[in-house]
């Protein structure tokens, strides 16, 4: 075969094998997306030349060795060699072609599965050790997931492609969906055409076929060099109107596509099926489509939505799909696609622990949030859960609740009962108590599920009666007023008495003694609550399984790094305890990590994510210590010796740290370099998508973030941006002035001001002349006060011009 017949980018090549291999044999297997790299030599198609490893002097000796190298591979699997495969060096630039092609050859020894990470997906879900050995590409590990399914006799008899069908149907790795909306055509004009033919289509023709381009990037210089002037050299606009089109390549089978009709009528929603994007050119115009399965039945008037006014393609946040999909049944759940989650998942996986740092304001604690409760319910195989839970608030806090480690040390409460009113043996029958507010009422909204009680009776007992665990926090439980509610646990038959407590060095100065037990819910410290449950075991040893140190560390923990912040809080360290005879002495305590890390230990099938937000603020590697060398994922389990309590201590490998970084405190620069080797880094920066299409009164809140964080970039770098938080409200763009206005003079303005050390005629570059007075040095507070007229001045500012940018 001679490279002509092989490779994308020629005049020619509409029959070439891998026009093939990517876009006409997706029942052999998909290996659609990503670069043009991934098929190892393409011919440019915007400029002159080839592609290839710069190993090779040109694309012909490079074929040469490509070529060579793909016969060795089908030498070595006709012996059974699979192994070796992957180690041929001509081929390590496309290990998904590398993967299908053989797939072509030996269709009965290869699964149509060429995704690494989808790979070892389907290896986990079968709890198979290969998912984790990073040592292996994409060739073994297919063989190792076709091994593990022969091994089965559930399998027998199955052919690889039912075998790629069920994995993708009982664990499909994409289990969220790209939803965007999409109008086919001014007014929806070509939307019979698109009814009756089954496609979605678009304009911007003069690019040609999206799938001839290398990558997104040279696709968008032809986008800028083809529209420039459409767009009166606008580059925001330009480089919005590019990534709506590309949005089209990007759209995979089972992906949904709303279409629509102005800014308030659905005309139907539809799933996108093989080959997904498509170039027609037999169309007069709009020959970008993407293959959809239409159902109009969802066809209906939905509230205006303004920002589609101004844009063709657009994605559907989860709150508008539900709107949209009504009380019908909806074909895909909820969520649509997170990149961002999946780049979390897969960086915990392989290093452990990864930061998402970037500018203010960009989302870096809500994604950890929301990564890691959809993250923990996944892994305990409520992916559905996931879901749903991620498209309503409510649901997501009270889940994340649910999930978290709201406090590391035990809580232990003093209720005391007068048998007037009600006594410990009603509660010991009736086998629940509920309690309303009673004296001390700053105590009750501090009680959580999981509390221990110790059950105090006043005459004509006067003492300890009584163990309980709190069965529900403090709330309004089925709609009533807000109660605590508590479950029996054991009598205690021997309990102190109030004069021994009066007599107790440590306890006569605990709360229920200052108030002398007059009252209802008192708290007590660690140090108190120890001591009287100790006292309590010594006269009762059956009372022992209950007062045991039965702290509960749930799946999610969440702390905050300071400047103070210290090895001793993180791991374990010397702190003051009351003796009980006016003074202080030093007990060794646990710090929230290793508390963690000893229940993950404890349940070794539980996953355990500890988010540090701000974890640049403290000392990270004073914080850290010794175990900087067990976060390695080829640590974990090691055993090293504290240096405080000379206890032998290891992470586990089902420990995991999600932590968040603001960039404008402290560069990810001035990280310690052994910690940045053991940690993975996502940055999150500002994203103008989420604001395109809304305008506070005429001012484009897209073109203005924009515009603004390319001058605060030019001066101060690209580190100090402002997110695109500052301008949303409940996940959407605001659009009231009045708010706009707020948020300006309160939170935007502020930064800027500090980024200039208050120098006015800096200040005035990020800005405008018309809010600030460089001459006096000082801001425009009228028109600073005044929303629309703060609104008209960054318009005139900031907003689009002919012949270019302002």
């Amino acid at each position: 075969m001679p490279l002509e017949r092989y490779a994308l980018g020629q005049d020619t090549s509409d029959d070439t094998f891998c026009q093939w291999m990517e876009y006409r044999s997706q029942h052999l297997g998909s290996i659609r997306g990503g670069s043009a790299r991934k098929l190892i030599i393409y011919k440019h198609k915007d400029k002159p030349g080839w592609y290839c490893d710069p190993e090779y002097k040109d694309e012909q000796e490079a074929w040469v060795a490509v070529r060579q190298a793909f016969i060795q591979a089908f030498e070595k699997a006709k012996v059974g060699d699979w192994n070796t495969i992957d180690d041929l060096t001509p081929l390590s630039g496309g290990p998904a072609l590398r993967l299908k092609t053989l797939r072509v050859y030996f269709p009965a020894d290869v699964l149509p599965i060429a995704s690494k990470q989808h790979l070892r997906h389907f290896l986990r879900a079968l709890d198979r050790k290969e998912a984790d050995d990073r040592g292996l590409d994409v060739v073994r590990l297919n063989r190792a997931l076709l091994d593990a399914v022969r091994s089965r006799s559930d399998f027998e008899g199955w052919s690889p492609p039912e075998v790629e069908r069920f994995f993708y149907h009982w664990a499909d790795p994409r289990d969220q969906r790209r939803i965007v909306k999409i109008a086919p055509g001014e007014d929806a004009k070509y939307w019979d055409d698109c009814l009756r033919e089954g496609y979605i289509c678009v304009g911007w023709d003069q690019v040609g076929d999206l799938r001839d381009f290398e990558s997104k990037e040279s696709f968008r210089a032809r986008f800028e060099k083809e529209y420039s002037d459409t767009y009166s050299n606008h580059r925001p606009t330009i480089s919005k109107k590019a990534n709506e089109v590309w949005t089209l390549s990007e759209l995979e089978p089972g992906d949904l596509v709303v279409a629509n009709k102005g800014t308030s009528q659905i005309l139907g929603i539809g799933k996108v099926v093989e080959p997904a994007y498509t170039w027609m050119p037999d169309r007069e115009e709009f020959r970008h489509t993407a293959q959809v399965e239409w159902d109009t039945s969802y066809a209906k008037t939905i509230p205006p939505q303004n920002r589609w006014a101004l844009v063709t393609v657009a994605p559907v946040p989860a709150a508008l799909y539900k709107t949209i999909v009504g009380e019908k049944a909806a074909p895909v759940s909820p969520s649509p696609i997170d990149p961002l989650s999946r780049d979390i998942a897969e960086a915990l996986e392989r290093k452990g622990q990864v930061i998402l740092y970037g500018p203010p304001g960009t989302g870096k604690t809500y994604h950890a949030r929301r990564f890691a409760v959809a993250w923990l319910l996944q892994h305990e195989g409520r992916t559905a859960d996931a879901q749903t839970v991620l498209a309503d608030v409510d649901k997501f806090l009270e889940v994340e609740r649910e999930l978290s480690t709201v406090q590391v040390s035990r809580r232990v409460w003093w209720v005391v009962a007068n048998p007037k009113e009600w006594s410990w043996d009603r509660l010991f029958k009736e086998k629940r108590v509920s309690y309303r507010h009673g004296r001390l009422q700053r105590n009750y909204p501090h009680v959580k599920a999981g509390d221990l009680v110790i059950g105090y009776q006043s005459t004509p007992e006067k003492r300890v009666v009584a163990l309980a665990r709190v069965s529900k926090g403090f709330g309004a439980h089925d709609g009533k007023e807000p109660t605590i509610e508590i479950t029996p646990l054991a009598r205690v038959t021997n309990g102190l008495t109030y004069d021994e407590l009066a007599a107790d060095a440590i306890l006569k100065a605990s709360e229920p003694m200052r108030f002398r037990n007059q009252g209802t819910l008192f708290g007590l410290s660690a140090d108190e609550a120890d001591h009287v449950l100790s006292l309590l075991a010594e006269r009762d040893p059956d009372l022992q399984p209950f007062v045991g140190d039965d702290e509960v560390v749930s799946p999610l923990t969440r702390v905050t790094f300071h400047p103070s912040y210290s090895y001793e809080d993180f791991i374990e360290g010397f702190r003051p305890h009351d003796t009980g005879d006016r003074s202080l002495s030093l007990r060794l305590a646990d710090g929230v990590f290793k508390r963690v890390c000893h229940a993950a230990l404890a349940q070794p099938a539980k996953r355990f994510l500890l988010v540090v937000d701000e974890i640049n603020r403290a000392n990270v590697a004073k914080v850290l210590g010794e175990l900087i060398t067990l976060l390695e994922i080829d640590k974990r389990g090691l055993l090293i010796t504290l240096p405080q309590s000379k206890e032998s201590f290891c992470i586990p490998p089902n420990v995991f740290l999600l932590g968040t970084m603001n960039t404008a405190d402290r560069s990810i620069k001035l990280l310690d370099a052994a910690l940045r080797r053991r940690f993975a880094f996502i940055e999150l920066m500002p994203d103008v998508e989420v604001l395109r299409g809304s305008k506070v009164g005429t001012l484009a809140l897209d073109d203005f973030l924009e515009e603004l964080n390319r001058r605060i970039a030019k001066t101060e770098g690209r580190e100090k941006q402002i997110g695109h938080s500052f301008l949303l409200e409940d996940g959407e763009p605001i659009t009231d002035a009045d708010e706009f206005a707020r948020r300006f003079r309160q939170e935007i303005l502020p930064l800027l001001q500090e980024y200039c050390y208050d120098d006015y005629t800096a200040l005035a570059s990020y800005i405008g002349p018309k809010l600030v007075d460089k001459n006096a040095q000082t801001l425009d507070r009228e028109r600073l006060a005044d929303a629309d007229a703060l609104v008209a001045a960054l318009e005139e500012e900031f907003g689009r011009r002919e012949g270019g940018v302002v």
